[in-house]
Parts: C-alpha cells; sequence; structure tokens
C-alpha cells in the first residue's frame, strides 16, 4: 500500500553541536551529551545508540531522536531507540529491503519493534534524509504487522497476572490498612496502595498528582462531595498535566488522602518552609522523598513546584503497593502463594467489576480513562462468572485458602486483650463470640466486621456455628430477592472468614483434649 508523505527539508531539524532542546515534560538536555535527560523516569543513552549506528545515519538518526525527545513522551523515545539499537546489533546496519525482510524473519512473530521502527522510517523520509528509499518505507507498510496479544490475562483471569479475585482485592485493601494500623506501612504508602485500588490509574497518573487535585465539595445542605483531578496519561505533544479526568472519591479514601497531604504541608512546615496557598496546592500529592526538601526554601524550590521534578518516579507505585503485600504476607486463595500485585492488575479488576456489572464499553472506557472504546472489548465480549454460590461446604474449602481472618484466636475471654472489660466483649445477639483488642472507637455492625478486623479475639467457645448460618441464610434470601451475584457475594468474605474461625477452633479443641 503507497502512502503519501509531506517532504520536510533537512535543514528544518537541527543538529547543531551543543544545541540545548527542552523535551516534553520541561527537561533541558544538551544533544552534545551522551545522555539526554527527558522526564525524571527517562534518561536516553545516545552514547550507547550512537555506537551501533553504522556512520553514515548517525548525523540523521540523531536528529530524527532529537524530533522524538521533543514531541514525544520519554518513554516512547526510549522505546524507539532501543528498536533502532537492536535492528543495527541484528543486522549489518544498512537500511535496505534485504535487511529489513532479514530483520523481520528474526522476531519469531514479535513485532514489537516493528510497529516502533515503522514510523520511525516515514518520517526519516518525511524530513528528506537520506539513506531511507520510498520503495523501502512503501514495503514496510504493506506489512501486516500483527499486534500482541490484547488481554490474554483478562480473558483467562489468569490468577498471577489477570484481574484480582473479590477475595485478593479485599485481601490487599484491608491488609494495606491492617499494615498501617501496625506501623508496618507508611501513610505515603498507604495513600498511594489505596488510590491505585480504587482507581485503577496508571503509575504516572498516580505520581503526576499535586495537593490542589483533591477537592472537598460542601453543597447548600451541608453534603460533602469529594473529589480527585487526575492528570491523563501523557498524549503526543502535550503538555505535563494539560489534561485531566474527575474522580469521585468515597469519604473513606478522601480521608487518607486528606491525612497524608496534611503530613505534608505539616513537614514543610518543620523545615521552615513558608508556602502560600497557591504554592502547597502545587506541591507533589507523592514527592519524591530524596529530592523535594534538598532544596532550601526559595526561588530555587518554588520554580521547581510546577513541573515534575519534585515527583516521585513511577516506579515507586509499584514498590509501594508490593510492599504492602510483604509486610502483610497476603496470600491468594487461588495460588496459595504469596499476592503478586503490580499496577495494571487493579486496572484489570477495575475494568472486570465494571463488565460483571453490566457496564457498557463507553462507560468502562471512561472508567479507565480510555480515549475510546478499542482496548475495552476484553471486557465486555466475554465476562466470565466470577462468582459461585457459597454453600455451607464451600465456606470451609474455601477458609483453607482466603485467609479472610486476620484476628487471633484466644482460649477465653481472660486470655484476651482488654479481656477484663465488659465493654470489648463481641455479640451476635445474646451470645458473646469474642473479643474487640483494639483500644479505638469503633462504628462497625459488629460482629460482621469484626471476622475480618486484625483486632478481633473470636473465643475458642464462641457461638460462630450459629452467625455462619445466619449469613449463609442471608446470603442466599439477598440472591433470591436481586436476582445478582455481585450484590449477595458482599458476604462473602466474612462468611469465609467466619469458616476459618470455626476450623481454627475445632483445631485448637483438639490440641486442648491432648493436652
Amino acid at each position: 500500500m503507497s502512502a503519501s508523505y509531506t517532504i520536510i527539508p533537512a535543514s528544518n531539524v537541527s543538529d547543531v553541536e551543543g544545541e540545548v532542546l527542552r523535551s516534553v515534560l520541561g527537561y533541558e538536555f544538551h544533544t552534545a551529551t551522551p545522555i539526554w535527560k527527558l522526564s525524571k523516569d527517562n534518561s536516553l543513552n545516545m552514547q550507547l545508540v550512537m555506537e551501533r549506528t553504522p556512520e553514515q545515519y548517525k548525523s540523521y538518526v540523531k536528529r530524527l531522536l532529537q524530533h522524538y525527545a521533543t514531541t514525544f513522551s520519554g518513554g516512547t523515545t526510549l522505546s524507539v531507540a532501543n528498536s533502532l539499537y537492536v535492528y543495527f546489533s541484528r543486522t549489518n546496519g544498512t537500511l535496505d529491503t534485504h535487511q529489513l525482510i532479514s530483520f523481520k524473519s528474526s522476531l519469531d512473530g514479535d513485532y514489537d519493534h516493528l510497529h516502533r521502527l515503522r514510523p520511525f522510517l516515514r518520517r526519516w523520509l518525511a524530513f528528506g534524509y537520506p539513506g531511507v528509499s520510498k520503495d523501502l518505507v512503501a514495503m514496510v507498510d504493506s506489512w501486516k504487522l500483527p499486534g500482541g496479544a490484547k488481554g490474554e490475562a483478562v480473558k483467562r483471569l489468569d490468577s498471577t497476572e489477570g484481574p484480582l479475585s473479590d477475595f485478593e482485592l479485599s485481601a490487599y485493601n484491608e491488609g494495606a490498612i491492617f499494615a498501617y494500623e501496625g506501623g508496618r506501612l507508611t501513610l505515603y504508602d498507604l495513600a498511594m496502595c489505596l488510590l491505585v485500588s480504587f482507581t485503577g490509574r496508571r503509575p504516572v497518573q498516580i505520581t503526576h498528582l499535586k495537593c490542589k487535585d483533591l477537592v472537598e465539595v460542601i453543597s447548600q445542605d451541608g453534603i460533602s462531595t469529594y473529589f480527585l483531578h487526575i492528570p491523563r496519561a501523557k498524549q503526543e505533544g502535550g503538555e505535563f498535566r494539560d489534561e485531566f479526568k474527575t474522580f469521585q472519591l468515597a469519604r473513606e479514601l478522601y480521608e487518607v488522602l486528606s491525612s497524608h497531604r496534611n503530613k505534608l504541608y505539616a513537614t514543610l512546615a518543620d523545615n521552615d518552609y513558608s508556602l502560600s496557598d497557591v504554592q502547597k496546592g502545587l506541591v507533589p500529592l507523592f514527592p519524591a522523598k530524596r529530592k523535594w526538601l534538598k532544596y532550601s526554601y526559595g526561588a530555587e524550590f518554588t520554580a521547581a513546584l510546577s513541573g515534575e521534578s519534585l515527583h516521585a518516579r513511577t516506579d515507586i507505585v509499584n514498590l509501594a503497593i508490593k510492599r504492602a503485600v510483604f509486610k502483610v504476607g497476603i496470600k491468594s486463595h487461588r495460588t496459595d502463594k504469596e499476592l503478586n500485585v503490580f499496577a495494571k492488575r487493579f486496572r484489570y479488576t477495575l475494568g472486570t467489576r465494571a463488565a460483571r456489572e453490566g457496564m457498557s464499553r463507553y462507560i468502562i472506557a471512561e472508567l479507565l480513562d480510555h480515549s475510546d472504546t478499542q482496548h475495552v472489548g476484553v471486557y465486555t465480549l466475554n465476562v466470565p462468572e466470577h462468582l459461585k454460590k457459597i454453600d455451607e461446604a464451600l465456606g470451609f474449602q474455601l477458609a483453607r485458602y482466603a485467609q479472610a481472618f486476620s484476628g487471633n484466636l484466644v482460649d477465653s475471654e481472660l486470655d484476651a486483650l482488654r479481656g477484663a472489660d465488659p465493654a470489648s466483649r463481641v455479640k451476635h445477639r445474646k451470645c458473646s463470640v469474642g473479643t474487640c483488642g483494639s483500644f479505638a472507637y469503633c462504628g462497625m455492625n459488629a460482629p460482621r466486621p469484626c471476622y475480618t478486623c486484625v483486632s478481633f479475639q473470636p473465643w475458642v467457645d464462641g457461638a460462630h456455628e450459629e452467625f455462619y448460618l445466619e449469613l449463609l441464610e442471608e446470603r442466599e434470601q439477598c440472591l433470591d430477592e436481586t436476582g445478582d451475584l455481585a450484590v449477595a457475594a458482599v458476604l462473602d468474605r466474612t462468611i469465609v472468614a467466619v469458616a476459618e474461625v470455626i476450623q481454627k477452633c475445632d483445631d485448637r479443641k483438639r490440641e486442648m483434649i491432648n493436652e
């Protein structure tokens, strides 16, 4: 298939040694230096690329990469440079049809490098540089290059790479909160973990947030609504934080983020940073911990507030969400191994749950902040049945793996923390089932949330079986009335936690008999 190109004179793209250029995100770099800093996350090693580039192409490759570095995101520029490096490494370096065909054959069906090189070669020809012919570009354009398999982990509900199950998602969120309450996770990490889990946003979007993006709106009748203005992922030619999507937050998540923000402000005050309200709003919501206070308060710091240089690197996001799993030891009930988490799994989970609830492709695209619907079909074309009817026996089977119970079993009330305080008793109807070991106020409707709480201390002789059967009946009734498994499944984690307590009680009773 032929294509038309606009020829741009080579003189229009500068290649002056020592010229200072600016990347899309505002980072200045010298074209003569071996490393081009393009963003807080991306630096291009031009020296390495030039070592592999044949002499006759070096000046043109360098000019084109200058164009990419000043027009596209740092990640895109690095990807193209990497594909060029691979091409020049696997061939004799010549840009001709024979070498391109040979390179294509060497890829074994994985055409990511060609997907990146094809538009690069088009630009080479359009800019009018020698070395790339019209016939070469026409040949590459004529190739039908299938993309990589999209959404396979979602389609097959992969237990380590695909969407999290409801049990796994609940275990993760609760585990992160328990880790923070136990002093094993910082408020910084907790805020980041819950934000990724509940919004499904990409790491770059999370790290580009500023304090002013967190908003509380109070209506005339005094009701508060909470929002987060989330920057969109970088598009071609866009500026830093030039587009936003507004995400409504639950009050609980807002309070976590607000507490985290207040702690940032307090840290600035403790270090004698006197900022105006406008300047406070520009403070990164997730600053680079080792960088953001390296400046003494002054013009240098306030100038950096508007850019991204004080923001955390994107790899910090996955490190934080993995840290929560490690600190608590959260396991997957599907693999019986430590839960494998990374940011994209939470996006998969959000999209899958939305499809399960009957949302359209357009709503799912909006929910996941896609520009169109072409990549959301994986969620809607084959909606799997995630939820099953839990009967009495299945609840006990799941209890072996789900680890929904997070508290500590005690032999009797006297063995429990706060056991001497009658106000600490957790009751079901007229019977006591355990003790609350927390000294903080809790307004939850006991005992339902207690079985998944780290502070709960069930008694070995507590009336857990009665509560278990009651929950099963309630689930069945809810399913009959609504016909919606998603609604009925709200009780599932509690059901499994109670089953786990019953099993632990049986095991302990046998130990006591032997003793």
